[in-house]
This record gives structure tokens, sequence and C-alpha cells, in this order.
């Protein structure tokens, strides 16, 4: 199942995405999705406990002017859609300054492994949601989440009580 959805991106992500698109004959969906994940893994970087979500800048702090932006058409799966809401809630930022956060620091890093043909160190893994997943739990009535991005070092530690 689908759902479409739409982002604000600055011009020069869309700019960034078009032309790694180019040089990869990959779509831009799947090198936005593999950026995320590569930001995820990151995660520790990109935390924020708390405080307001973050959005991206409207006015560019060097020059005074208007950051131009436009709205990007997506069609997620749930999975990815959940994805991206979790790391919305996660690094307390808007979807669309995390995507932006994504292509910038990471797409460079994936547009070099697959032009050079060694996605393989980057890469390693093409499922997208590598050991992702909610577990609902109730605690005295009350509704719980646990969300793994990645397991542990040692699996034996989720079990203890």
């Amino acid at each position: 199942m689908y759902i479409d959805t739409t982002y604000v991106m600055c011009e020069d992500v869309i700019a960034l995405l078009d032309e790694a698109e180019e040089k990869t004959k990959r779509q831009k969906e799947e090198l936005l999705v593999l950026a995320m994940r590569m930001m995820l893994k990151d995660s520790e970087n990109y935390y924020r406990p708390d405080g307001r979500i973050e959005y991206q800048k409207r006015i560019d702090t060097e020059t005074g002017e208007k950051i131009t932006k436009h709205r990007v058409k997506m069609r997620l799966t749930h999975r990815e859609y959940d994805y991206y809401q979790d790391m919305r809630k996660i690094f307390r930022r808007s979807i669309s300054l995390v995507m932006a956060i994504a292509v910038r620091n990471y797409l460079a890093i994936i547009v070099e492994a697959i032009v050079n043909k060694t996605a393989k160190t980057v890469l390693a893994d093409t499922y997208q949601f590598e050991n992702y997943a909610i577990f609902i739990n109730r605690i005295c009535y009350a509704p719980s989440f646990r969300i793994w991005w990645g397991l542990p070092k040692n699996l034996e530690l989720l079990f203890k009580k």
C-alpha cells in the first residue's frame, strides 16, 4: 500500500538529487532513501531529546533573501512513511529538513560508491529497513512503543527485565 504525500525541498537539494539521478541512473526516491538510511546510522549525531521541531530556514542568513522551495510529490510505502515520521520525532526536525540534511551530507558518498562500483562497502544491504521495527506494548493500560533502528551489540540486554 502506498501513501501519496508532498515534501518541501530547497532548490539546491532538488538539484543535488537531479544530478545524482543522472550520474547513477537510479531514481531520486531510491537515492533519497539510501541517504536517509545513512543518516540513520549516524543517528547519535542528530538525536535531540527535547525542544520544538526545527524546520528549514526561510531566509538565507548571509544574503537576507528568501530561500526558494518547491513541493515535491512522493509516493511512499506505509513503512517508508512510518520510518520518516519516526526520524522526525527522534531528531526533532521536520521531515523536509531531515531529507535536506541527509542529501547534503550523504548523497555524494552514495553517488561516489555507485559510480565507482564500490557500493558494496557503503550500501552493503539494499533492504532499506535494516532491522527497523516498531513494537507496541501496554504498561498498566497505557500504550508503550519501542522503535528499533538496528540491533544492539548484545542482544541479551533486550530481553532482560
